[in-house]
């Protein structure tokens, strides 16, 4: 292209609506898959939630030395009285 003043214009090459990889993933996404995938991960986290609560609301027992009586002891000292 010519000016006025006869000066010749550089082609424009590259475009000049430049957009991120990012900004074109966001615009094309779909809408109803967006809401799918907020519902799966919703009830992933509810479920790994519950888990962890059953998990610490489990009694643990622990058998400590002295505080209930020790019935295999009993019966093998019974059975074996010389030993």
């Amino acid at each position: 292209m010519v000016t006025a003043l006869g000066e010749v214009e550089p082609k424009k090459i590259m475009n000049e609506n430049f957009e991120s990889t990012y900004a074109l993933l966001v615009r094309s996404e779909e809408k109803g898959r967006s809401v799918l995938e907020t519902v799966l991960y919703a009830i992933f986290i509810l479920s790994v939630t519950a888990g962890i609560w059953q998990f610490a609301q489990t009694p643990v027992k622990v058998s400590a030395p002295g505080i209930e009586r020790c019935y295999v002891c009993d019966i093998s000292a019974s059975q074996n009285p010389g030993v």
